[in-house]
């Protein structure tokens, strides 16, 4: 399970870091799950000169902040996930997000929060080694950005077998980032598997949790289950 946040436009890098940190560190959890913090590894995606950059790590993002050069990030979109891992054995930089993966001609990127422990099941698989890397290549392989619609990704999810939590996430190629809710409706907890959206004239934020650093509670809204939101990322 884990804990994720975009910003798009006009925002301060360093906010969006001290935010994910604070969720990683169950500062801001005011949902209904027991898992508070999230301290089995980090990755942070963002763009520089027109390139898509990723960082990842293990262990606490509170530890890793303060050697991350912030002034690379100070762009028009960044997206920050913090996991705590389902499975222990699912621990290690191979496990941190983002995932990434080569469908076609678009490289496809993807941050999830959530567990689908029967998606293997699409892919012809016989186990699952790891549930959000079978969500990635389910999800983006023969795919194109032009099929990612919310038609699209609900029809895809309808097909899963029943067992998983939430099938949250954040997609992002060159040119298009998206961010979708999703969970099935016996989710145990829906509040810790709801993001939550803030949007001004200028920035939009996408977060797990709402962070009255970067906004008050009036300017949050809670996302309705298979909402999409698409964010261009020309520069």
């Amino acid at each position: 399970m884990c804990r994720m946040i975009l910003a798009h436009g006009q925002f301060d890098a360093a906010a969006v870091l001290e935010a994910a940190r604070a969720m990683s560190c169950g500062e801001t959890a005011t949902h209904e799950g027991p898992i508070k913090q999230h301290p089995n590894g980090w990755g942070c995606l963002w763009l520089e000169q027109g390139h898509i950059r990723t960082l990842h790590g293990t262990g606490t993002f509170a530890d890793a902040l303060p050697g991350i050069d912030v002034d690379r990030l100070r762009g028009r979109f960044l997206a920050v996930h913090v996991r705590h891992a389902t499975l222990s054995k699912n621990q290690g930089i191979e496990f941190s997000h983002p995932l990434w993966r080569t469908s076609g001609e678009t490289q496809w990127y993807m941050m999830h929060n959530g567990f689908l422990p029967t998606v293997y099941q699409q892919l012809g698989m016989a186990a699952s080694r790891f549930d959000s890397a079978e969500y990635l290549e389910y999800i983006v392989d023969r795919a194109t950005p032009a099929d990612f619609t919310r038609d699209y990704l609900r029809n895809k999810m309808a097909q899963v077998a029943p067992g998983g939590s939430s099938a949250n996430a954040i997609f992002v190629t060159r040119e298009k980032a998206w961010a979708w809710q999703w969970h099935p409706a016996d989710t145990p907890y829906p509040n810790y598997f709801t993001l939550h959206r803030f949007q001004n004239n200028n920035t939009t934020f996408i977060s797990s949790e709402p962070i009255s650093a970067l906004g008050t509670a009036s300017e949050w809204r809670r996302m309705s289950n298979h909402e999409l939101h698409e964010f261009p990322l020309g520069e």
